[in-house]
């Protein structure tokens, strides 16, 4: 399929920091209408799955201000200005959200955050043999609580709703299919 929408103009509606939500008014060739969408333009995330030597989980509970409540899902964050390497990305949230360090990352894949109305990709990878190294390093505006979780209770939490976060689902989905593989 080929696109059919080209864009005519485009406006700033909000910028700060990591987000940008802009108008962007569009024609399409075949049906000659215009009609004006919203893109949200933020940078790329990474998810990572801490696994343990005893088959843990290394999860992190925190408050989200989008649902209003309590989160429990795997570390993740957003690669930093400028930061062009996922992987590095991903070691440095594991790092700075758990304290916990691995010497093999593995690549599970990405997926577009949200395709409709969002520009990035959140990229997932396994932390194998993850060890506690550290205290956390958490940024000004975080507070996070570790919970180790044997991998196998992961379908039980996922399944009740206790895990909810679409892609930390996702993340340990893949994980999952990687150990399944």
């Amino acid at each position: 399929m080929d696109n059919k929408w080209s864009k005519i103009k485009e406006k700033m509606i909000y910028q700060r920091d990591f987000v940008k939500l802009k108008e962007e008014l569009c024609y399409h060739q075949e049906k000659e209408i215009n009609y004006s969408f919203f893109r949200m333009e933020f940078l790329d995330w990474v998810n990572i799955v801490p696994v343990t030597s005893q088959h843990e989980i290394v999860l992190v509970k925190q408050y989200r201000f989008g649902t209003e409540k309590v989160t429990l899902e795997v570390p993740g964050g957003t690669l930093d200005p400028g930061e062009k390497k996922p992987k590095l990305a991903a070691q440095r949230e594991l790092r700075e959200e758990t304290g916990y360090q691995a010497e093999t990352i593995v690549n599970l894949g990405k997926v577009a955050a949200n395709p409709a109305i969002q520009n990035n990709y959140c990229h997932f990878y396994l932390a194998e043999e993850a060890k506690k190294l550290q205290e956390q390093d958490l940024d000004l505006t975080e507070d996070i609580e570790l919970m180790l979780v044997p991998i196998t209770e992961i379908d039980t939490l996922i399944d009740s709703g206790k895990i909810n976060h679409s892609l930390a689902v996702l993340a340990l989905l893949y994980t999952q299919r990687y150990y399944l593989d």
